[in-house]
């Protein structure tokens, strides 16, 4: 068997140990948005539809096709089972890890560099929200159609086509993939190539125009509680970017206080730049721009590291502009490639620290299959999200509805209504403490608890629905009329 067989098996094998426990685990999370939507992507009648649909709504600025796609065929060839889902995004995980290796030996021409740059990779427990959670899928899409198409780009006659195929898959999948462009111009000098690239974003961006319109083409509606950056001026938003940076780094190093949810107000935004965590993070942004130039000729791997990460992060930075979350450990997918990168070259300059470096991957193997087992059930993923976020509105409105369903109402009213005291905007939750109202009879607080959530800046509809089956439970059919017209008259 080749050496190359043996490391495949390898990665195979290191995978499964740690993710393979996530095919046991359920729909969970931003997952519902694949049930909410199934009977568009069950169908394979459906393709075209599909491909111009945007994810999920118009509202959202989110235009994904590569992603949507991949769930059809996912129900389609695999069948609708969370298990499958699971199945394919650890197939994915496993392309990436393969891809990387071959990747960066193609380029530097080391084995052993290429080995550690993979292995790091795969086992950062950062890593754990992409690949077992399934919607996690648009960022293992994304990172595999790049690595693909900088492999094309790195063979002395890249194919033009190909090129071009895996740019638009790669934005395709996700927006952050944008991030390619750059490293393309970096790697190739030939007009042709780059050209290549640079046609099939464009091409994805004149369907995007299509599909999400002028209003929504370019940037995303969102809340105070997914992005409060949102609404705050541009040096707090540069000031708490940069500390979103440091927290990023300092997690992927050292993976302890792992979260599902930053939201509103874990995370609170930075008044000025002179405090310890934004300098931190500074000094990391400043350090990779200094080491892109200064190692561009006697460290080259160190420059490509740089520049994965800086192409890579300044789309979700928050940085130049407020994107739709003030932060998530999925958006460090892309990024982390550039640590891991700088990792595996520094481990591999020395025969003596590789040693080092297998240490590093099994204790990182141990925290990354202790973190996936979080994202099995809802139950799990929301009881840990309102311990590691102990601030945020959305984490508690979420534990909420594990006692709901538990049948333990005052238990969800009484988390609710502390989701509540901390941000009373959040439309979802608000609907939430109106559904725990209506269990233990306080008719008046659920129905005023509906009404907020419908007058927020990003109202739920859902509480109209809610509100029509209330007024009928308690035989008042002409207020259940009354918000009947309204719901059948709401958007989808």
């Amino acid at each position: 068997m080749s050496k190359e067989k043996v490391f495949l098996l390898i990665v195979f094998v290191l995978i499964f140990l740690i993710y393979g426990q996530s095919l046991w685990g359920t729909f969970v999370y931003d997952d519902r948005g694949i049930l909410e939507h199934w009977d568009l992507l069950s169908k394979l009648s459906n393709i075209l539809r599909t491909g111009l649909y945007p994810y999920w709504t118009v509202e959202a600025g989110l235009y994904r096709p590569a992603t949507l796609l991949s769930y059809t065929f996912n129900i389609v060839l695999l069948g609708g089972s969370a298990l499958s889902f699971h199945l394919v995004n650890i197939l994915l995980y496993l392309g990436i890890s393969w891809s990387i290796y071959i990747f960066i030996k193609r380029l530097f021409g080391r084995g052993y560099f290429a080995i550690l740059s993979a292995l790091i990779f795969l086992v950062l427990p950062i890593h754990t929200e992409v690949v077992a959670n399934i919607t996690g899928r648009s960022e293992l899409l994304a990172l595999l159609f790049s690595l693909l198409a900088l492999i094309e780009v790195t063979k002395e006659k890249s194919n033009f086509w190909l090129v071009g195929l895996y740019s638009f898959l790669a934005i395709g999948s996700k927006e952050s993939a944008i991030a390619l462009l750059p490293l393309v111009l970096i790697l190739k000098r030939d007009f042709k190539i780059i050209s290549a690239s640079g046609i099939g974003v464009a091409f994805y961006l004149f369907i995007r125009f299509f599909v999400l319109g002028i209003n929504h083409f370019v940037g995303v509606e969102t809340s105070e509680i997914d992005n409060p950056l949102m609404y705050v001026n541009a040096s707090e938003r540069i000031a708490t970017a940069l500390q979103v940076l440091w927290m990023y780094f300092s997690k992927t190093l050292i993976p302890l206080g792992l979260c599902s949810d930053y939201s509103y107000n874990q995370i609170e935004v930075a008044k000025n730049l002179f405090n310890i965590k934004t300098i931190l993070g500074g000094t990391i942004f400043i350090g990779a721009v200094i080491s892109f130039f200064a190692f561009i000729r006697k460290h080259p791997a160190i420059s490509l590291s740089s520049a994965v990460f800086l192409a890579s992060f300044l789309p979700i930075s928050n940085i130049f502009f407020a994107t739709g979350t003030i932060a998530g450990e999925r958006l460090f997918f892309f990024p982390s490639l550039g640590i891991a990168i700088i990792l595996a070259y520094l481990f591999s300059k020395r025969k003596s620290l590789i040693y080092i470096a297998l240490c590093l991957i099994v204790i990182f193997s141990v925290f990354a299959l202790q973190r996936q087992s979080v994202w099995l059930t809802e139950e799990k993923l929301f009881t840990n999200a309102a311990e590691c976020a102990p601030k945020s509105v959305s984490a508690h409105s979420n534990f909420g509805t594990v006692y709901y369903f538990k049948g333990e109402y005052k238990k969800a009213q009484e988390i609710l209504e502390y989701s509540r005291s901390i941000k009373p905007v959040y439309a979802r939750g608000l609907n939430n403490l109106g559904l725990a109202y209506w269990k233990i009879g306080e008719i008046d607080n659920a129905i005023a608890s509906y009404h907020q959530a419908l007058i927020q800046r990003v109202s739920y509809p859902g509480a109209i629905e809610n509100l029509v089956l209330l007024y009928l439970s308690v035989g008042d059919n002409e207020g259940a009329g009354r918000w009947l017209k309204l719901f059948t008259l709401s958007p989808e």
